[in-house]
């Protein structure tokens, strides 16, 4: 922030939706690298520390908000700036992902489904056999789900879990500023 803007409030949309921003590029890079772990293993092991950096890069955005606002920010802020940080960031990668699996490697859904009935293959009378048999009856039934379907459920799960990750980060930063109150107020 520059000296001009120090009094000003900074929307919880706004800076939602410039986190987002990045955390829209956080996401592909973590599902293209998933995409790529079949042919190049560790961009596998990139994507699995990618997801359990989430919940840092969540809080890292939201400590920032919070700084930003010199720690006035409210429970309520926090929380809606992370939801609006996981609506733009999955929106942006959604949008890649149905492009890659819609026009730059069309057949990605049922490569998987097939990947899945080989797997249950190998390890029969365990849950990846039930789910290639599953996999392998969507097959033969042609039930294949569209790049859309599959990112609409993907944006629904990241907003439900993003605003339940949110809710728990804002509720720490709200107890902090709390426990920082009475502090300030005891001395």
């Amino acid at each position: 922030m520059d000296s001009t803007d120090k009094n000003i409030i900074t929307s919880p949309y706004r800076r939602g939706a410039d986190f987002g921003f990045l955390f829209g590029i956080y996401l592909t890079v973590m599902f293209f690298s998933s995409i790529l772990a079949k042919s190049l293993p560790l961009t596998g092991l990139l994507s699995f520390v990618m997801m359990i950096g989430v919940p840092v890069f969540i809080f890292l955005v939201l400590r920032r908000y919070d700084r930003e606002l010199q720690g006035c920010a409210t429970f309520p802020m926090m929380w809606m700036a992370g939801v609006v940080t996981f609506i733009c960031g999955i929106l942006i990668a959604g949008s890649l992902l149905v492009v890659y699996m819609k026009w730059i490697e069309p057949d990605f859904v049922l490569h998987q489904l097939e990947g899945l009935v080989e797997a249950g293959r190998q390890v029969p009378g365990t849950p990846i056999a039930d789910a290639g048999d599953i996999a392998s009856q969507m097959i033969k039934a042609n039930f294949i789900p569209t790049p859309i379907a599959i990112v609409s459920e993907l944006i629904m799960a990241t907003i439900v879990s993003g605003s339940i990750l949110s809710i728990i980060i804002s509720a720490g930063f709200a107890l902090l500023h709390k426990s920082q109150r009475r502090r300030n107020a005891g001395s």
